[in-house]
């Protein structure tokens, strides 16, 4: 009936995979997942195939102040001509397809009566074309149900979700129909002759038994009406539905009606021909059709205000207001009765006979929820809405029952299912039961990319979902799930101003036009990771102590939960488990770094060459190549030896540039016949600035007056540090080059931090403060052999220079460039100090995320990420631009989020985020950047350095609390459907 629907790759995850902890097999194998429609919503071709008006026609046209964006149902979304499964030349899919592609079972649809029926009733003759109609949908949906012997998983999707292969999946033969006979669009010349349902001559057993008669033989589930309730109300107390009709002392502008009596009546009459259509169908065609029928009603959850009698009892009158009693037991409940007197029509015996049991199963459509508060009975200007003596508030002690969708009634409250469920299965003797509507609402704003991230609807459907299930492990009899809606449509009085985006979303969303065939060939898809942060097993296998094993014992307080890496996530032990998960999720390639105390203990071959060492790091390797795992192997990542730390300062001292080198041989010679891709070091500055400028990473060094450090000097060794690693880092390449690239045929690089610049203004100075911000990254010297002259002029003599033969050694010392991007800023212009310069200040910039009292990006977990997608195109044109077009790897970008403790897998932030990341990648190859790889930090949740186990980045969630499981984040799913598309 309303709003919405929700996201398809949610439901194509749920259908087979796994939605958090729920999966498609934690339902019944007979339960069916469908989506819901009506004809009036959907068809369109209002004037075309014989068709009839209905009273939504005239009210639409006669009224369309009544509509919120004055529109109609005349060409709705064209499901008329649109229902097929047909492929156009751009690969856009029909509904029906689209059914099919998600992996949905069933299809609830209405027919459209004064399609069938143009004049409403057998006497005006039975329209051949609406009939066809019906029969080819009827039969689309019948051959494309998605699992059809499985065939279409199978051929399909196997390998993008590696079906379970030990599950029993239903079998059916098709998408089933489920049909609703009337969904408020009553033929227009019955309202013309008698008043449509304000007469009992209402002509709709004929009607149902033509349906019957025409699609029973395939239609296997019918549904008579759908919400008789809220076609009354919305129709004949307020008016604000066709056709239109209230009381004229209501103020809605009603030319006729009464707001008192005819709401009952109508509804009455409603109910009975409900059980009219049943009889014909029991009498006639069940038995030999095999089907069964039923109604769908509209279901709040309703709750007391407060735990007043008064209140309870609120809220139970308000629920006995909803009409499932007259069809369990042939009378209106007592509450009823009582309240509305004389104005509520009562059922002959004939009729009460009729009514009793007239379903086979039960339809709720369940929306929202309410609380209920008693007041007192008003004696003047009675109507549906007042005979309850209930006030009905979403608002309980200032505070909303949930959080608000688009519509002003739809409030969010996932619980309100299963209490809605278990209450009917109490109160009425547990029929079987559909959910025949379930979905959420956002306003049509028209900006289709805004409007594709429903990270809501995801939500609101998969709590939903959870409950249901809940309700079915406490024995609710609940056969199958109808989600509203597949498509964006005509909603009533709202018109076209409120959306859904299920098949939208699947059509136009970045993370769905873009796909692993947008991307060359020869292109890499990895994560990302470091030996510190995965491999934990820090006193096993004969390895050496790092700096951060030091740090993180002798500095407990400086991470944030005052953790280590001591067993990280035990990927030293775990490694088969994890590059299983690569090669499923689909990733051709994984980045690692080698500790270089696992290998060299000491740090240096004075110390000798640790072998167990050497055999876990060929036992790793050997595992992912064999898993169609292209390793990118990291020399440094941040964890020096503690032995060179001790011995001579570590990277202070020119000494490092040659034990480096020796480390970078033992791995050349031991690993590089199988490893093609070389990364010397990750994030040269960052490891300057952090551990020399700041101290807040090891070795915890910086002047007194800086931070609270027993040593250092923050205006000169930041820069002496990266000096000698940029040294350390062309000796290796040197190494590489002269010894084993030919023979080895592999490529080497680095990787630079590299967060994209944007001046805070179009002033020359915040442009020149932009360009010096991103100067001071330290790419210029590996292209041309120098620092940037901007950086010789700021920091002077603090600055070392290079001799000739490191000019030559360190010019062009890399085959590629290794680019982590996460995050965004803006550059203005400050006064450079002249007292105690760091290499923070001596850019002579501030930096700041904030423009114009605006962000620049929404803001991640972490204090220093925001998002701002565009700046990786940004960084990547402007690598392209200044240094020659290099070869590229995107070797590290993500976003993380709070460890709050609870297990949470629906992330669908980072999927937004990797997406538009991706999007603006490939808009950048387009424009001749040669990016060749995309790596996402990272696999697995994992120790991130100062924020220790805080902050969670993964891919894969990592439970700390119990062995360290793993279990797939969305995500991770979302990865595996990109990258097998």
């Amino acid at each position: 009936m309303r709003a919405k629907g929700f996201s398809i790759i949610l439901f194509f995850i749920l259908l087979v995979e796994l939605v958090d902890s729920l999966h498609r097999s934690n339902f019944p194998v007979e339960f069916l997942f469908g989506t819901a429609s009506s004809s009036y919503q959907y068809e369109g071709a209002a004037n075309q195939g014989g068709r009839g008006l209905s009273i939504w026609d005239t009210f639409t046209h006669r009224h369309p102040d009544r509509i919120r964006d004055q529109s109609s149902g005349d060409l709705a979304v064209d499901s008329y001509h649109r229902y097929k499964v047909l492929l156009s030349l751009f690969s856009m899919h029909e509904d029906v397809s689209i059914m099919k592609d998600i992996g949905f079972d069933a299809y609830r649809f209405s027919i459209s009566w004064s399609r069938v029926l143009p004049g409403g009733n057998l006497r005006g003759g039975i329209n051949r074309e609406g009939i066809t109609y019906y029969n080819n949908l009827i039969n689309e949906l019948l051959s494309n149900g998605l699992i059809h012997s499985l065939s279409c998983i199978h051929n399909m999707y196997t390998n993008i979700f590696s079906l379970n292969k030990n599950l029993v999946y239903p079998i059916t033969t098709g998408l089933q129909p489920f049909v609703t006979l009337f969904h408020w669009d009553l033929p227009q010349a019955l309202e013309d002759e008698y008043g449509g349902f304000l007469s009992l001559s209402i002509d709709f057993a004929d009607y149902a038994e033509l349906c019957y008669r025409e699609f029973g033989d395939r239609v296997k589930h019918w549904i008579t009406l759908n919400e008789p309730v809220t076609y009354t109300t919305q129709g004949y107390t307020n008016g604000f539905f066709a056709p239109g009709r209230c009381s004229k002392w209501l103020p809605f502008n009603c030319s006729a009606g009464d707001s008192s009596t005819e709401p009952y009546l109508v509804t009455h009459h409603q109910i009975l021909a409900h059980a009219a259509a049943v009889k014909v169908y029991r009498d006639k065609y069940q038995i030999s059709q095999k089907g069964e029928i039923g109604i769908t009603l509209n279901s709040p959850w309703i709750m007391p205000l407060s735990q007043s009698k008064a209140d309870i009892n609120a809220a139970s009158r308000a629920l006995a207001f909803l009409f499932m009693e007259p069809l369990k037991s042939g009378s209106y409940p007592v509450e009823m009765v009582k309240n509305t007197g004389e104005r509520l029509p009562k059922f002959s015996r004939e009729q009460s006979l009729m009514v009793k049991g007239t379903f086979d199963f039960i339809g709720l459509n369940y929306y929202t929820a309410t609380y209920a508060a008693n007041v007192p009975c008003t004696r003047e200007n009675q109507t549906m809405f007042t005979d309850a003596c209930v006030f009905l508030t979403s608002t309980r002690h200032g505070v909303q029952i949930g959080p608000k969708a688009a519509s002003d009634w739809l409030y969010i409250y996932p619980r309100g299912i299963e209490d809605l469920l278990i209450y009917t299965k109490e109160k009425f003797n547990n029929p079987v039961i559909y959910i025949t509507e379930n979905g959420v609402d956002e306003l049509n704003d028209n900006a289709k990319s805004k409007s594709l991230e429903d990270s809501m609807r995801i939500d609101f459907i998969s709590n939903h979902l959870s409950y249901v299930q809940s309700a079915i492990q406490n024995g609710v009899n609940v056969k199958g799930y109808f989600v509203w809606s597949l498509l964006d449509n005509f909603e009533w009085a709202d018109g076209y101003s409120v959306v859904l985006l299920l098949a939208a979303l699947y059509l136009f969303h970045p993370a769905a036009s873009l796909n692993r065939s947008s991307f060359p060939a020869d292109f890499f898809f990895g994560t990302a990771s470091s030996a510190y942060q995965y491999e934990g097993a820090a006193h096993e296998g004969g390895k050496g102590p790092s700096i951060w094993d030091t740090f993180t014992h002798s500095h407990p307080d400086r991470i944030a939960d005052h953790s280590s890496g001591d067993v990280a996530i035990d990927s030293y032990h775990r490694y088969k488990e994890d590059v299983a998960m690569m090669k499923d999720i689909g990733f051709n390639a994984y980045r690692f770094s080698i500790s270089w105390s696992r290998i060299l203990p000491r740090g240096n071959l004075k110390g000798g060459v640790n072998r167990e060492g050497i055999t876990y790091y060929n036992n790793l390797i050997n595992e992912l190549i064999s898993n169609g795992q292209q390793p990118f192997i990291t020399l440094f990542h941040s964890d020096l030896p503690q032995a060179l730390e001790d011995e001579y300062g570590g990277f202070l001292s020119p000494q490092i540039e040659q034990d480096f080198a020796n480390y970078a041989e033992v791995c050349f010679r031991e690993f590089g016949d199988r490893v093609k891709h070389w990364i010397t070091l990750n994030e040269p500055v960052l490891y300057s600035t952090q551990g020399y400028g700041s101290g807040g990473s090891p070795p915890n060094r910086c002047s007194k007056w800086f931070a609270n450090c027993t040593a250092g000097d923050s205006t000169t060794e930041p820069y002496v540090v990266t000096h000698h690693l940029i040294l350390a880092h062309a000796a290796a390449v040197k190494v590489y080059r002269d010894k084993f690239q030919v023979s080895q045929k592999g490529q080497i690089g680095v990787t630079l931090n590299s967060a994209w610049v944007v001046p805070l203004s179009q002033s020359k100075e915040d442009r020149e403060a932009a360009y010096r911000g991103l100067a001071f990254m330290f790419m210029e010297p590996l292209y041309s052999g120098t620092y940037p002259a901007v950086m010789v002029n700021q920091v002077g003599g603090r600055l070392p220079k290079f001799t000739t033969r490191e000019y030559l050694m360190v010019k062009g010392s890399f085959d590629f460039i290794g680019l982590n991007y996460y995050t965004s800023t803006y550059a203005t212009s400050t006064p450079c100090p002249r007292e105690r310069p760091t290499a923070f200040t001596d850019a002579c910039v501030r930096f700041t995320t904030v423009r114009n009292g605006v962000l620049i990006g929404p803001k991640a977990a972490s204090d220093w990420l925001y998002i701002y997608p565009p700046g990786i195109q940004g960084l990547l044109q402007y690598t392209k631009e200044k240094f020659n077009n290099p070869i590229i790897y995107i070797t590290e970008n993500g976003i993380d989020e709070v460890n709050d403790g609870k297990m949470s897998l629906n992330d669908r932030m980072r999927i937004d985020y990797i997406s538009h990341h991706l999007l603006y990648l490939q808009r950048a190859i387009r424009n001749g950047v040669r990016v060749k790889g995309y790596f996402a930090w990272s696999l697995l949740d994992n120790f991130e350095w100062t924020a220790g186990y805080s902050l969670r980045f993964g891919l894969v969630y990592v439970d700390y609390k119990n062995g360290l499981k793993r279990y797939r984040k969305r995500s991770a799913l979302w990865f595996k459907i990109f990258l097998h598309q």
